[in-house]
């Protein structure tokens, strides 16, 4: 039988005198890489483990945020809306860009942007040993600042033994996988891996296609003292465009409600390549020493390069927008051309990370780290125009903007447990920040040249955890992060508009019970900002819509969990019930009477994005267990409150919705084969009609009725309308996964 080897088991390897003299066995691989940015049991942090196999009895084609869906106070989505291609997820109500992502402890957030583009490693999670979620705050990682939660993936998993797998899945709107896995087993002191995939799918929305390669190799050497692991992960999307959402008008007809605007502008026909087109290429190299039985040292290298663009058919444009100049034709003065631009971006990511780890020699509760990481980023912009209505003079793929920017960001963090007593354990975590940014802006004279940004931050967190008993504790934590602008706050901004960083400092506190099959936790937090970034509708001095802060906010709520086995019988599931609100919120809306805005105040608005309530409920009945067959019928619901769209706490919102899915894991051995499997999945079996993620845009125009013009624009009343679009997901579908292993 396959032997997956355990990631981590600190204190076994530690206490072991005797580890240096053995052979390189399942024994001394738990541990090829410290995993410094995991969240250990003792830990004052509420946090949850998907495992390699609790992650494949569920995956398909859907990406992370759809496997990590039974992670409290977290709401997945889909542009495409069956959850494969562009996916995202907030957890308490934090974006995308406000989650923490590492892959072995390498930064996977892009450096500008500060969001995690899942379609850019499709399949990934095949490779996972295992992802563990950090609400809050969590503890010091590499990257960007956690303000919602870090979520870490761990591929330094070695099988002992020579292996092989393949799956194959099939399932409606045409989507389709193939996945292959060769493990050689451990090969005197090394071991290879290797996994291709290959996914394609139509998707609900009309025309959201995707297009997904992945492969992932990597190899190692396990050594008495030394061990060295390389990884190489390799993708490439080709994603035709979702992202405008559907209009707000059609999002109820059961035909309009898949309708794409992407590529519509062209009249006749939608313009076939819509598409985003990106690579990205993941290269990473681990070395742990082993100083002596009690001090461990970890060094980490890292380069990622990413390359691509998204294209795009754009009508009734100016050429003097694209530095061009107007067309005489026949003593006619052409100023406007249909044209196709495409978006380029081309960059490096690359650094080290490092980790010094001090284990008792007397108690696996007590250990000292000290880490950090240098990394760089160096990233092109431009754009292209390859194709015009009206010859443009330029030739071929020419350049209409071409800038650059630099990004430098260093940490230093020391971290400590202590087991003072048989009950008491204290955590105390300690990091300093730094990040440099330089990039084509506007100065104060407004014009283009390059700015520098520089910012420090300290960032302290602190907690406890008291054990009552082998079957329960509690805990405390409290902690502080910081995070910087993204990309667009400062090229979109002059230095007097600029936006300062935001801070966030997060209370939590927590009590866990787990005896004989049945688990209980509970965690209470308090999440406060001062100057959270958020859109208010406001133009700045350079003409651009930004994001501004808001001095006060917050985020506090309870997350509960349960889990109970009894006989055939498992039951799962958590809740979270929460309060979200800026406590003073100005909106600054558009007047297209006047060509100026006028400015509301508002009082302890919820935040955007931000359900009040999130619950999710797991059963699974085992409907057949014999030698190596097995049947589990599963049943999950989940529920999801209602969000507005904008902060200003008014009509613009998601409807609350409840999905619901059916899933049948049959596990059976098949001729030489150790394993066989296969995974039946009825999504949204109630054909629930919803919609979870979506934009607004509100503005006053007493003079001019937009709606017969825009299917995005529905009206509030007395000369109020705002743009709205949406992004429905698919109605009852189907998928099927048959999964081999040899």
């Amino acid at each position: 039988m396959t032997k997956f080897v355990s990631p981590l088991a600190f204190a076994s390897f530690f206490l072991s005198s005797s580890l240096f003299s053995q052979s390189p066995d399942s024994t001394s691989l738990k541990e090829v890489v410290i995993q410094a940015t995991r969240a250990g049991e003792r830990m004052p942090v509420p946090h949850n483990n998907f495992r390699s196999k609790a992650i494949l009895e569920t995956l398909h084609t859907q990406d992370v945020p759809y496997l990590l869906s039974a992670t409290p106070s977290l709401v997945e989505s889909s542009d495409g809306g069956t959850g494969t291609g562009y996916t995202g997820m907030r957890i308490r109500g934090s974006d995308q860009s406000r989650i923490n992502v590492t892959i072995n402890g390498v930064p996977l957030n892009d450096a500008e942007s500060q969001n995690v583009f899942w379609v850019n490693l499709p399949d990934l999670a095949a490779s996972a040993s295992e992802i563990q979620v950090q609400r809050g705050v969590g503890s010091s990682t590499n990257g960007a600042g956690a303000f919602g939660a870090t979520v870490n993936l761990d591929l330094t998993r070695i099988v002992a033994d020579a292996s092989a797998s393949a799956a194959v899945s099939a399932g409606s709107f045409n989507t389709r996988r193939l996945s292959a896995q060769l493990n050689s087993g451990l090969l005197g002191r090394w071991a290879f891996s290797g996994r291709a995939s290959a996914i394609e799918a139509d998707g609900y929305i009309d025309r959201a296609s995707a297009s997904l390669r992945s492969m992932h190799l990597s190899g190692a050497y396990v050594g008495d003292k030394h061990t060295v692991q390389a990884h190489a992960l390799l993708g490439r999307e080709i994603t035709y465009q979702a992202w405008n959402g559907v209009p707000v008008q059609y999002v109820n007809d059961p035909v309009l409600r898949t309708f794409n605007s992407a590529g519509a502008e062209r009249s006749g026909e939608p313009y076939n390549n819509e598409i985003d087109n990106y690579t990205q290429n993941h290269y990473l190299l681990h070395y742990k020493y082993a100083i002596s039985p009690l001090w461990l040292l970890q060094l980490n290298g890292h380069y990622t390069r990413g390359y691509g663009y998204f294209e795009q058919y754009k009508a009734d444009q100016q050429f003097k927008r694209y530095g061009l100049t107007p067309l005489l034709v026949a003593d006619t003065v052409i100023e406007e051309t249909d044209l196709v631009r495409q978006r380029w971006l081309d960059n490096h990511f690359y650094g080290a990370t490092f980790a010094l780890r001090r284990n008792s020699r007397s108690d696996a509760g007590t250990y000292a780290m000290a880490g950090g990481a240098l990394s760089r980023y160096e990233g092109d912009h431009f754009g292209k125009v390859i194709w015009s209505e009206w010859p443009a003079g330029n030739g071929k793929d020419y350049r209409y903007y071409d800038n650059s920017a630099s990004k430098l960001d260093a940490n230093i963090y020391v971290k400590a447990q202590k087991q003072f007593t048989q009950r008491l354990n204290a955590y105390l975590d300690l990091q300093g920040r730094m990040v440099n940014y330089d990039f084509v802006g506007f100065n104060q004279n407004l014009e283009p040249a390059t700015q520098r940004v520089e910012h420090r931050f300290f960032n302290p967190k602190a907690g406890l955890t008291f054990t009552f008993s082998d079957n329960l504790n509690a805990y405390a934590f409290w902690g502080t992060g910081h995070r910087e602008p993204n990309r667009d706050d400062y090229t979109q901004s002059s230095p007097s508009s600029r936006p300062s960083a935001e801070r966030l400092s997060d209370s939590e506190l927590g009590v866990r019970y787990g005896k004989d099959g049945f688990a209980l936790a509970a965690n209470l937090f308090y999440m406060n900002y001062k100057n959270q970034l958020i859109p208010d509708g406001r133009i700045n001095d350079v003409g651009a819509y930004i994001r501004t802060n808001v001095p006060d906010s917050y985020r506090a709520g309870l997350e509960l969990e349960a889990s109970f086995s009894a006989g055939i019988w498992q039951f799962a599931g958590n809740a979270a019930i929460s309060r979200n609100r800026v406590r003073s919120f100005t909106e600054y809306r558009d007047n297209w009477d006047t060509g100026g805005q006028d400015v509301f105040e508002y009082k302890n608005t919820a935040l955007a994005f931000s359900p009040e309530m999130i619950a999710r409920g797991e059963v699974a009945c085992k409907i057949l267990e014999r030698k190596q067959t097995k049947l589990m019928l599963t049943a999950v619901g989940k529920y999801v409150g209602s969000q507005f769209l904008d902060n200003t706490g008014s009509s613009a919102m998601l409807n609350a919705y409840f999905v619901s899915d059916l899933r049948l894991n049959i596990d059976f051995p098949w001729m030489k084969m150790q394993k066989g499997s296969f995974i039946l999945t009825c999504n949204n079996w109630l054909n629930e009609q919803f919609a979870n993620n979506g934009w607004v845009y509100r503005f006053t125009s007493a003079g001019y009725d937009p709606r017969p013009d825009d299917p995005y624009s529905v009206g509030d009343g007395n000369g109020v309308y705002r743009q709205t679009g949406l992004f429905p997901q698919a109605g009852r579908n189907w998928m099927g996964t048959l999964r081999v292993e040899f």
